[in-house]
């Protein structure tokens, strides 16, 4: 793969571990100078170290995602290593609890919508800053399938996800004169740290699961929602398409795991969101069900 990013400067948030660990290494493998920022700066260094035996240059930054001084001292570091940023992809996230909304805890609540929501709203809000002035960049905000799709006992995680896709949207609109995207990729169901985490909340709290291994409950729930009935990996993502497209209208097919059309890049479409099996428009919010929501004329090969 050549996405044409060598030399570019790539900012993973929660890029120590799972998704964001997976864009750190493959963006490395690119040739972009990536910043792994994670609230375990352990984590980023081992990322880092594990690229720089391949090659791969970059660094790692400890920060707090939903302190505005630490994304700020995060991005001044940044600049005062690289000069610029190119490339944002906010991968911070995860949940607090589990429960009915009518049961929830309210600090739960408000620290899931800070951890999704507000980590990525100040990571934009920073890098954008940047970006504007070069007129050029790139932002890719990881929602979910659980943004698109609501989903009981995680109701604030999917409130915060949903909330990623509406603020990728206002972002697309505000940044278009700048020439810089603003996407968001809603990955499926994948067995991450966050999620061994949000297993194991199930397991001590609804009987059906006490029973049940972490990966089983996992597996469960996959199979229960997913039209394969199968979990993705870090790597099977579109991210990596959205980064740099090879020119303004045309970018790498974007590949999902779950038979995905293979896309054209339309110039006037500055924002998409991405989850199993469809591509949507945030100009029409329809899907791309082989016709494009511009034209309603243009065709887009389906993957086989």
């Amino acid at each position: 793969m050549d996405l044409k990013i060598k030399g570019k400067i790539a900012v993973i948030t929660g890029g120590g571990n799972g998704i964001g660990r997976a864009i750190s290494l493959c963006l490395a493998a690119e040739g972009a100078k990536v910043v792994v920022a994670d609230l375990n700066k352990d984590d980023a260094a081992q990322v880092i170290r594990e690229f720089k035996k391949t090659g791969g240059s970059g660094m790692a930054i400890g920060f707090n995602a939903i302190n505005p001084d630490d994304v700020g001292a995060m991005v001044q570091r940044s600049l005062e290593t690289y000069g610029t940023i190119d490339i944002l992809v906010n991968n911070v996230g995860g949940g607090f609890g589990t429960g009915y909304v009518t049961e929830i805890l309210i600090d739960n609540w408000d620290k899931t919508l800070d951890i999704n929501l507000k980590s990525a709203f100040l990571c934009c809000r920073a890098a954008a800053q940047v970006m504007t002035k070069s007129k050029k960049g790139r932002i890719i905000n990881i929602s979910s399938v659980s943004g698109k799709t609501g989903e009981a006992l995680i109701g604030a995680y999917c409130a915060a996800k949903f909330g990623v896709i509406g603020l990728t949207q206002v972002l697309a609109r505000e940044l278009a004169r700048f020439d810089i995207t603003v996407n968001a990729v809603c990955p499926g169901y994948v067995f991450t740290p966050g999620w061994e985490k949000l297993a194991q909340m199930l397991k001590e709290s609804y009987a059906p699961f006490a029973d049940k291994s972490l990966e089983e409950i996992f597996e469960t729930r996959v199979k229960s929602a997913t039209p394969l009935k199968r979990p993705q990996t870090p790597k099977k993502s579109p991210i990596l398409s959205l980064t740099w497209p090879r020119n303004k209208q045309k970018a790498s097919p974007v590949r999902q795991s779950a038979s995905m059309a293979e896309l054209l890049w339309d110039k006037k479409v500055n924002c998409l969101y991405v989850q199993e099996g469809c591509l949507w428009n945030y100009r029409m919010s329809l899907p791309f069900a082989g016709v494009s929501a511009n034209s309603g004329q243009e065709k887009f090969p389906q993957k086989q």
